[in-house]
């Protein structure tokens, strides 16, 4: 038996109201052998997405087309298609998969206009049935919203109040005018005293009052505002008895579906009423200052819809558009913490404005979230472990979340340990996500400086430099070193050089970030950074060891706030002398700006702020090595 497809072909025809007033559906069986059918039929548009599922998305394709209604089809004449999403089958949303819903996706994905929303029951709210439309990507309402106890109208301003109960204006202070037109609400209580655009207001769950700009979509999506009035009032006149605006109900088609009705308005100033018949106005949940919210209305006389700007004391009409409020603050989980001493840390997740906020452990062994709905849990964790974590905010709408990593230094050795190399003790300290010695590199045998140029040799010993030949000096300050000897002869940035194992010759940009990280105006990557030859604003006494016991005066802005004690060592220069130990401190770099100079850092008594010279590489510098990332 030769395997069948199943095609199916389906014929509409409209009635003037815009709704479907005939289908006939024709199903066929053909031959699977038969020549590749070429289809040709329009995208379908953005449909809700209902708990995980695209709606009309029937194979679990992730599309929606002529292939869902096969599957759709066969499923019906009791075939067991697989796959097969029995929610996304029921596009009219009455709780039954049959022809109906054969008929709804064919509508869906001919983008027949007015069709209820796919997979949208009729929403019953307080009582009252409201029926939907899809209109491009948007569900709304197609009725005006009437819910709430009515109160009578007598005097002007804000006659509604916040007291947990709905209240409603109806037309004429007479009731029978909102089951026709649908309540009036003042702004305040149209939103329930929420002052955010999108928020649910007096919607029912899972839909919201419209935003200004979900208006201005709307108005789009019908061809401009010029002829979207048209397209959204409900047809017929007063006068011919056939409807509720008055003549001459200027172009309206109702094509939409959105079947605006002339509800009038309720006037802050004396508390009137006015406009039945001839406009309907209806509120966005946007601002347009602290005293007027932004409004749409149409208009008898026009084809166009209008945008304005109205008190929050009048009395309009309110449509419901679908989606949820409130949406999750965007999480932020603060920034990476690496080779963090110990084992806890502070964690630096946002504080959410909607949702509540959770921590998790994505990756990584033996950590603990001490408390985790705070966004600043301390986190402990193992010595030289990594950890990836997540927070995550968490609204009836949805969730956000965001990463960071932590990372503990190994257990040999922690940030603000001593580090002892070649029979020397150095003290250590982290500054932002940095490890540095906090004091001067102080290794190899000292030779005299008695010429100019290179003297420091590529002899397999290690040679420094002492401030005047004198060995005391480099116990105080720290040796100094030629480029080439401090790289070990290497060229290659960030190398280890003279530095102890897992430690190395910062680069040009490490140096950058260090100087980010501790000057409090311009943080790394400010262009200010870049401006003449220096390095932010107060860098530079924020790494100088305070006082004047080894700075001259006056040691400007010298806090050490950083712990990084930057100490004047002075220089070697290519004549061989040495220069302005207790004013300067020159610190080499490992990046070259070209084949005879390099990069290096400079710390004055006179400034706080940090220079970013570059020098030959003859001269003799200090050294500071900075911990390898784990």
């Amino acid at each position: 038996m030769k395997k069948m497809i199943v095609i199916v072909l389906a014929a509409i025809t409209y009635a003037v109201s815009g709704y479907p007033a005939r289908v006939t559906v024709s199903v066929r069986y053909v031959p699977a052998d038969l020549p590749e059918l070429m289809i040709s039929l329009p995208s379908p548009p953005e449909l809700p997405q209902e708990n995980e599922f695209l709606c009309g998305d029937v194979n679990e394709d992730g599309l929606v087309n002529v292939l869902d209604i096969i599957t759709l089809v066969n499923h019906i004449m009791g075939g067991n298609p697989s796959p097969f999403d029995p929610d996304a089958a029921d596009i009219n949303a009455d709780g039954g998969i049959n022809v109906l819903d054969v008929i709804a996706l064919v509508n869906i994905i001919m983008q027949m206009p007015g069709m209820p929303c796919g997979c949208v029951a009729p929403v019953l709210y307080e009582g009252q049935t409201y029926n939907t439309v899809q209109i491009g990507e948007q569900c709304w309402f197609r009725e005006n919203l009437n819910v709430g106890t009515m109160i009578v109208s007598n005097t002007g301003g804000q006659l509604q109040t916040d007291n947990n109960i709905v209240e409603k204006y109806c037309y004429g202070n007479t009731p029978g005018n909102c089951d026709v037109y649908g309540g009036m609400y003042e702004w305040n209580e149209t939103m329930q005293y929420i002052a955010s655009a999108g928020s649910q207001g007096i919607c029912p769950p899972g839909w919201h009052i419209p935003s200004d700009e979900q208006w201005s979509a709307l108005t789009s999506f019908l061809g401009g505002f010029d002829v979207a009035g048209g397209k959204m009032k409900s047809t017929g006149t007063v006068e011919d008895l056939t409807g509720l605006w008055y003549a001459p109900n200027m172009g309206a088609t109702n094509e939409s579906g959105f079947t605006g009705l002339p509800g009038g308005y309720r006037e802050y100033g004396f508390g009137n009423f006015d406009a039945l018949g001839h406009n309907g106005s209806f509120w966005s949940s946007s601002q347009g200052s602290s005293n007027d919210a932004w409004v749409r209305t149409l208009s008898c006389y026009y084809t166009d819809i209008y945008r304005g700007s109205y008190g929050k004391d009048n009395g309009f009409s309110v449509r419901c558009l679908k989606g949820c409020w409130p949406e999750p603050t965007q999480s932020n989980a603060g920034p990476d913490q690496l080779n963090v001493p110990g084992t806890t840390t502070i964690l630096a997740g946002n504080t959410p404005e909607f949702g509540t906020g959770l921590w998790a452990v994505v990756s990584g062994t033996g950590g603990t979230i001490v408390t985790p709905t705070s966004p600043t849990s301390e986190f402990q964790g193992v010595a030289g472990n990594e950890y990836t974590l997540s927070w995550t905010i968490t609204t009836q709408c949805g969730s956000s979340a965001d990463e960071v990593v932590i990372s503990f230094a190994p257990a040999g050795f922690s940030c603000g340990d001593g580090l002892v190399y070649e029979g020397q003790s150095y003290a250590t300290v982290l500054i932002g996500t940095q490890c540095w010695m906090a004091e001067n590199l102080n290794v190899g045998t000292k030779i005299n400086s008695t010429g100019s140029g290179y003297q420091q040799q590529d002899n397999g010993t290690i040679e420094k430099y002492c401030y005047n030949n004198d060995e005391t000096n480099c116990d105080i300050y720290g040796g100094l070193y030629e480029w080439p000897e401090a790289m070990q002869y290497a060229t290659t940035e960030g190398v280890q050089g003279i530095c102890p194992a897992e430690w190395h010759l910062p680069t040009d940009n490490e140096w950058k970030i260090l100087e980010g990280t501790v000057d409090s105006q311009y943080p790394v990557g400010d262009p200010e950074w870049e401006k003449s030859g220096m390095r932010g604003y107060d860098a530079g006494g924020n790494l100088k060891e305070s006082g004047t016991a080894h700075w001259d005066p006056p040691n400007a802005g010298a806090t050490n706030s950083s712990g990084f004690t930057g100490l004047p060592g002075g220089y070697r220069i290519t004549t061989g002398e040495f220069g302005n130990v207790g004013s300067d401190g020159y610190f080499l770099a490992s990046s070259q700006y070209d084949a005879t100079r390099a990069w290096s850092r400079l710390l004055c008594s006179y400034t706080m702020q940090l220079s970013r010279p570059f020098y030959v590489k003859k001269v003799g510098f200090s050294v500071r090595c900075l911990k390898d990332e784990p």
